[in-house]
């Protein structure tokens, strides 16, 4: 059973110090009637007599929070001890260690103490009601120092798990920045193709990818691909798919542009050597685009069809094949087709379909939902510069609820070809009619 520590401030009838209740053949003290009705069921307390001043200095220098458990003083003496008295009160209440206030009279100072801090009963009270209260003061401070130290822990604990969080924060800022080196920073500017690309991630990182790259002077590699989960695991797993990807190699005669079909199998391949688990799949698009003649070769796997987007409406490319990651050896196929002047060929992570309404295809024969949205695309001045249409399908997205909180990685990459051959054959019929 703890023993409680109690401060006593007698004021001037304390002439001498010693154990309350065993004041001699004098009167009997004002306090010693509290401390004989202490509860039975608790152990005798220790009362330490103290000057205020000397109270003052402890409360002050944190060292009677620590010691006491309660503070009992009485009020009502005159001048300089009056003042004292409430500067004692003061400094309890800034120490926030509870005290019990025996008055004469109640004053109007008081109300200007706290409640919790300081209580007050009056000097005629029962004694076994006023020791009660001090005892209750006293188990109340018990647990205050046990909540302290608590917090104390608490405090040491989030300094910690703010610091740990600080460096993942910043750690996760500076993966997000290297993701970001291994993407275009600019579409290249290739005569007979524009390309242009949306791309949000959402969180730090990516779990998507991309890249549109010239092999050389008539061809044009691009690619997109979601890697399975989010987070860190899936955008390392970017870095490998983008990294690994062929696309040119060399022969003995100069250079060989690796066909889309042959680069994916060659990638899922390169995947069954990773021990990543489930981080190792992946869906990919790759293609290459013949700037000369207009002619795209695609090859898929796992992923959602490319779209070809005019102002006749959305049509999806019949291109599949499996998954990244899941059969060795397997065999991609490939198509090669050419987009209509006014058409564009959108390629997209399955973040769209979140993006417009988790519907993806309408049961009752209906196309998806973002279909109608994307054509966006082919509307207005955005017929005539694919950065405007994009700009204009990224104003459609930012009105989408949810939209500044995405369930997922989300990527659009424009396609818009302008053959160099009609474009010659068309110059070559300009001239000729005026010629004629």
């Amino acid at each position: 059973m703890r023993t409680h520590c109690i401060a006593l401030l007698a004021g001037r009838t304390a002439e001498s110090a010693g154990e309350p209740g065993g004041g001699g053949a004098g009167p009997e003290h004002w306090w010693e009637a509290i401390f004989r009705a202490w509860p039975e069921s608790a152990a005798p307390p220790r009362v330490e007599p103290v000057e205020p001043e000397e109270l003052i200095v402890l409360l002050q220098t944190g060292k009677a929070a620590a010691k006491y458990d309660a503070v009992l003083l009485r009020s009502g003496f005159e001048g300089e001890d009056q003042a004292r008295t409430y500067r004692v009160l003061d400094s309890v209440q800034q120490a926030m260690l509870p005290a019990l206030m025996i008055v004469r009279e109640r004053s109007e100072r008081l109300s200007e103490f706290h409640p919790g801090s300081v209580l007050v009963q009056p000097e005629h009270a029962d004694p076994t009601v006023t020791s009660a209260i001090l005892h209750t003061l006293c188990d109340r401070q018990t647990a205050v120092r046990a909540m302290e130290q608590n917090l104390r822990l608490a405090q040491s604990f989030q300094g910690e798990t703010a610091a740990e969080i600080d460096r993942l924060h910043q750690e996760l800022l500076l993966a997000a920045r290297v993701q970001r080196d291994f993407m275009p920073k600019h579409m290249p500017e290739v005569e007979g193709l524009s390309a242009s690309v949306l791309f949000r991630p959402a969180g730090f990182v990516s779990g998507d990818t991309y890249d549109v790259s010239r092999l050389d002077e008539h061809h044009v590699a691009f690619f997109l691909a979601d890697a399975m989960g989010h987070g860190v695991p899936a955008a390392l797993m970017t870095l490998f798919l983008t990294g690994s990807l062929p696309r040119k190699e060399m022969t003995a005669d100069g250079y060989r542009i690796v066909p889309p079909g042959e680069a994916l199998t060659r990638l899922n391949n390169g995947l069954q050597e990773c021990m990543a688990g489930p981080a190792r799949f992946a869906t990919a698009i790759a293609g290459v685009v013949d700037t000369r003649t207009g002619e795209i070769t695609m090859a898929c796997a796992g992923h959602p069809p490319p779209l070809r987007v005019s102002r006749h409406g959305v049509r999806p490319v019949d291109v599949s094949g499996m998954l990244l990651g899941v059969v060795a050896d397997y065999q991609y196929e490939q198509i090669t087709m050419r987009l209509e002047p006014d058409e564009i060929l959108v390629l997209h992570s399955d973040g769209i379909e979140t993006t417009f309404g988790a519907r993806t295809s309408g049961g009752d024969g209906q196309p998806p939902i973002h279909h109608a949205h994307l054509g966006v695309l082919r509307r207005g001045t955005s017929m005539d510069d694919l950065t405007s249409a994009m700009n204009n399908l990224a104003g459609v997205i930012d009105q989408q609820v949810g939209s500044l909180h995405q369930d997922d990685d989300l990527t659009i990459l424009a396609i818009q070809t302008h053959p160099i051959e009609a474009q010659v054959r068309e110059t070559d019929e300009i001239i000729e009619r005026a010629a004629a």
